[in-house]
């Protein structure tokens, strides 16, 4: 089916300190604040911040939201809402009815004097994640009614840090996946996007070591990037608790462990963000100076120092013919520290020159350096706990 899906519009933090998780995104990630509702304490407060393409809008944990609906769980920080844009809302509404899907607010139209949007909510069938479906095309401002515009302010702090959402990654539970990839089909018109070639829908991409044994599969809506694509991560059974499993350790049913945010220059904006106090997942110096990965890195025109320097990533692939050479495909990625706390959301920097895949040797790398980082960070919390 076609998929009835425009953009992602933006993500939704359900948080129970606002004010620090916007501040860690202003101070440390280069957001900017550009709408928000309940500052003046009369409704719960929602602030929607923006770093070039990407929108996050930032909820307190209230039952009486606007564009969502609050999840009611113990750990209250995570984020909780993946909304997308669509062009006819009561449509898609009467459609994912019929499909019985668990729908949480129903058409609902609001306007102001700069025209009107409708929108609806479904429950996503992963665990504690909501999609708000949003039909704008009637609206000219820059974010949605209800809100305020705040006082603009430079974005020569952070422009051209990053551009749009590439991915976002749900944490699953095991032998989930084949179900969630029919929902999200049904539903949406996702379809099965191959980590490596001839890969099995329903086998997908397993990677296996210690304390890393994952499978992984990735769905996207064809011809749809700005849609951006989804990738399922579930732990495989007796190899070691992973950060999968430590996910699930607070969120039971799953839901979105991180989220890919596309840079045009990634040296650029990790120096920057680095600048700012962003901790990024740093790699071994094996890494930089094994043979083949330094022969890769040069071919690629770039130096092993350059990566290093931020632990960035390198995968890179040619293209066919004579011009395979010229044709190089080139994938850099990096993961940064957790937003909320050691075993939730994080987010993940990546620049593609060509590439659309994940590269099978980034994906064992960065889930390896996400796991050293969280274990350094239990520890430090165990340390702090020792010493009060």
């Amino acid at each position: 089916m076609a998929t009835p899906l425009i953009r992602l519009s933006h993500i939704t933090l359900q948080v129970s300190n606002s004010q620090r998780i916007i501040s860690d995104l202003v101070t440390k990630y280069r957001f900017r604040p550009f709408a928000a509702r309940g500052l003046d304490g009369t409704s719960p407060c929602q602030v929607a911040l923006r770093n070039g393409g990407v929108v996050f809008m930032v909820n307190e944990n209230n039952s009486s939201l606007l564009y969502d609906s609050p999840v009611p769980i113990p750990s209250p920080d995570l984020a909780s809402n993946v909304s997308y844009e669509v062009d006819n809302v009561p449509n898609l509404y009467r459609r994912l009815a019929d499909k019985g899907c668990h729908l949480l607010v129903p058409p609902t139209e609001l306007h102001d004097d700069d025209g009107s949007i409708t929108y609806c909510v479904v429950k996503s069938i992963v665990g504690n994640v909501n999609h708000t479906l949003i039909d704008r095309t009637r609206y000219s401002a820059p974010f949605l009614p209800g809100f305020q515009l705040l006082p603009s302010q430079s974005d020569s702090a952070c422009a051209g840090v990053m551009t749009d959402i590439d991915h976002i990654t749900y944490a699953c539970p095991r032998g989930s996946t084949p179900r969630i990839m029919d929902w999200y089909r049904r539903c949406f018109g996702f379809q099965h996007f191959p980590l490596f070639e001839g890969e099995e829908p329903d086998r997908g991409f397993e990677i296996s070591g210690p304390q890393i044994g994952l499978r992984l599969t990735s769905v996207e809506c064809s011809g749809h990037s700005r849609v951006g694509k989804i990738v399922l991560a579930e732990s495989l059974p007796q190899k070691g608790v992973n950060q999968i499993d430590q996910f699930l350790q607070h969120h039971s049913e799953g839901g979105v462990q991180h989220a890919g945010l596309s840079t045009p220059n990634i040296f650029t904006a990790a120096s920057a963000l680095a600048q700012s106090g962003v901790l990024f997942a740093g790699q071994p110096p094996s890494y930089y100076t094994d043979p083949l990965k330094r022969a890769e890195i040069l071919a690629a025109g770039l130096e092993p120092k350059q990566l290093s320097q931020f632990g960035i990533l390198l995968d890179s692939a040619l293209g066919e013919g004579e011009l395979a050479e010229k044709d190089r495909r080139i994938l850099l990625q990096i993961f940064a520290e957790p937003l909320f706390s050691k075993d939730s959301f994080y987010l993940e920097l990546i620049e593609r020159r060509g590439a659309q895949g994940f590269g099978e040797g980034n994906i064992r790398a960065l889930w390896r350096s996400m796991q050293d980082i969280m274990e350094d960070l239990s520890q430090k919390k165990q340390e702090g706990a020792a010493i009060q």
